[in-house]
């Protein structure tokens, strides 16, 4: 290991070691990293560290305004955000504070993508609840999927990608080849499903 990655790595304030009441782990495997981010009203983050990883965001409830103190760089202010948005972001590492000033808890899931970055978007790209998208490059495809009440869910067209599906506050890994989902439920199932379409990446240029 270069002297330059064993200054980084030491330097390196992981979310959930810094901010463990903010950032829960969920998953990490070689393809993502699942994060369960969960902001009550006037909560304020201790500084930490975000890799330059392409991230989905999925809003699992309505959530207030973010303010996001850097290191270095100037203050971002994220807007309010309605539950079911998703944002696609091509990453880029952050050192911060976080301030959440919304007047309810807010909680959304960070899938940080560990797979080759293909075809990145140059702007963040942003689906309201009501927009179906999809929305595909070449590391991955984002869609939204309804599942008929006491019915399994509409099966991949691409059952050769592994997928994170999210639904609601819960979420799924599932390796490729895996069997549809199945809805239990009387009333429909709601998915986002985010379907890696690239391979995991050198593990050190993750």
């Amino acid at each position: 290991m270069s002297s330059i990655v064993l200054l980084f790595s030491l330097a390196f304030q992981s979310p959930f070691t810094a901010a463990p009441e903010h950032y829960k782990l969920e998953l990490d495997n070689e393809w993502v990293q699942v994060v369960r981010v969960h902001y009550e009203p006037g909560g304020i983050s201790k500084l930490h560290d975000h890799p330059a990883r392409p991230t989905v965001m999925i809003y699992n409830t309505d959530g207030g305004a973010l303010k996001f103190k850097h290191k270095e760089g100037p203050v971002v202010n994220r807007p309010p955000v309605k539950a079911g948005g998703i944002r696609f972001t091509r990453g880029a590492a952050e050192s911060h504070v976080v301030e959440y000033q919304g007047d309810q808890p807010s909680e959304y899931m960070r899938v940080e993508l560990k797979t080759e970055p293909l075809d990145l978007p140059e702007r963040d790209v942003r689906m309201a609840l009501a927009d179906r998208g999809p929305f595909e490059n070449g590391q991955l495809r984002i869609m939204r999927v309804t599942c008929a009440p006491k019915s399994t869910c509409p099966a991949s067209a691409h059952p050769e990608n592994p997928a994170v599906v999210v639904s609601g506050s819960d979420y799924k890994w599932l390796p490729a080849g895996s069997a549809a989902i199945a809805n239990p439920a009387g009333t429909p199932l709601e998915q986002i499903r985010i379907e890696l379409k690239s391979k995991p990446a050198p593990a050190n240029s993750r």
